[in-house]
């Protein structure tokens, strides 16, 4: 191409180039075209998938979530102190009912999750049943006759509550019941599956300890007391 000759030679020249090397370097420049020009291919770059990056975001989202429960959510730790405020003055019991099966039938009824009655407690007479709030989650409350005076409503009671796990951040375990006193209360408590249970009743920790001693859960979901070896 003769323009594009004079071009280069022009350009060169006024960079005060000899002829010869003017030359030279059209030389060089007509054998790599004669050669053919050689490209190398650039790989694209993977951006991520979109799988992956759904994965992250969910990922992010679930721990910020887990973050905001556990800073807010409800503390099991709270229980007992909101059972004995609860219990400072004589209870309103919507539902009453020697019969046990009758008001757990009734607490299922308002949103109670599955739970069984501990069989030391199904020996007793029921009292009457209601839903409480403890720290903003329902809780289900059944009172029991531990000792009743003769022809009389009055007596000592024990209480059954359950509630569900995944509403308390800090649920008691599963198996043994832990016990716990607060002033003249005395508690267990103890988990199985999505259900916490927890006993109450104002009297010293072994006079509850009888309902409670070497409870543990069996296929069925059914609580029973282990006769001793």
């Amino acid at each position: 191409m003769p323009d594009f000759r004079q071009q280069i030679q022009k350009h060169f020249e006024a960079k005060e180039l000899s002829a010869a090397k003017v030359e030279a370097i059209l030389a060089k420049g007509r054998a790599t075209a004669a050669a053919g020009e050689k490209i190398v291919p650039l790989h694209p770059r993977k951006s991520p998938g979109r799988w992956t990056i759904w994965t992250v975001a969910a990922a992010i989202v679930f721990l910020a979530g887990l973050a905001f429960w556990w800073r807010n959510g409800a503390s099991y730790q709270e229980f007992a102190p909101q059972v004995v405020a609860f219990f400072r003055k004589d209870p309103e019991l919507p539902k009453r009912s020697q019969n046990p099966e009758e008001l757990r039938e009734w607490l299922f009824a308002q949103g109670a999750p599955a739970f069984e009655i501990p069989t030391k407690l199904r020996g007793l007479k029921s009292f009457g049943c209601q839903v409480i709030q403890v720290e903003g989650k329902p809780t289900y409350l059944t009172c029991f006759w531990s000792e009743k005076k003769p022809g009389v409503d009055q007596g000592s009671l024990v209480h059954l509550l359950v509630a569900r796990r995944s509403d308390f951040k800090d649920a008691p375990p599963s198996g043994s019941p832990e016990f716990r006193e607060l002033g003249a209360w005395s508690f267990a408590s103890w988990s199985e599956n999505d259900v916490i249970y927890t006993m109450a009743t104002k009297a010293p920790l072994e006079k509850l300890k009888k309902f409670v001693e070497n409870v543990r859960h069996v296929p069925g979901n059914v609580l029973v007391a282990l006769r001793p070896v």
